[in-house]
């Protein structure tokens, strides 16, 4: 006489479930990935440096694209430095303010948000690529 070991066991639910946990697993990590972008959608070409940068704890990002018409992004859209300087002081007053600023950016745009920054509070930084020097 012949017993069957594993009665009522469908040989497509056991195909299912590894199957279903790669799903859930790259559905995560997609969804996951996203968050670590700083400002997606804009390109900036920072300037090299053979400074190194500790990691800071939760900062605050502000985009600046260079010439010919340069612009300041914060927390995903386009603002004025008058309008940063209100959006600095209502986010928090400690911590530190990363600037990725494109090469090309006026110098004096450069120096009117980092004097912003400070006037905030906050401990301004300056994002740079890694220098070949």
């Amino acid at each position: 006489m012949r017993l069957p070991r594993c009665k009522g066991a469908g040989e497509p639910f056991l195909l299912m479930a590894p199957a279903l946990s790669t799903l859930l697993s790259l559905g995560f990590f997609l969804l996951l990935g996203g968050y670590f972008l700083l400002q997606p959608g804009v390109s900036v070409k920072v300037p090299d440096s053979p400074f190194l940068l500790l990691p800071q704890h939760d900062p605050q990002v502000v985009s600046v694209t260079g010439a010919p018409l340069p612009q300041i992004y914060y927390d995903h859209a386009v603002i004025t430095p008058a309008e940063l300087e209100k959006a600095l002081r209502k986010a928090r007053k400690t911590g530190s303010l990363i600037i990725k600023a494109d090469r090309l950016v006026p110098y004096d745009l450069l120096l009117q948000i980092m004097t912003i920054g400070v006037r905030c509070g906050f401990t301004v930084v300056l994002a740079t690529g890694t220098g070949a020097s």
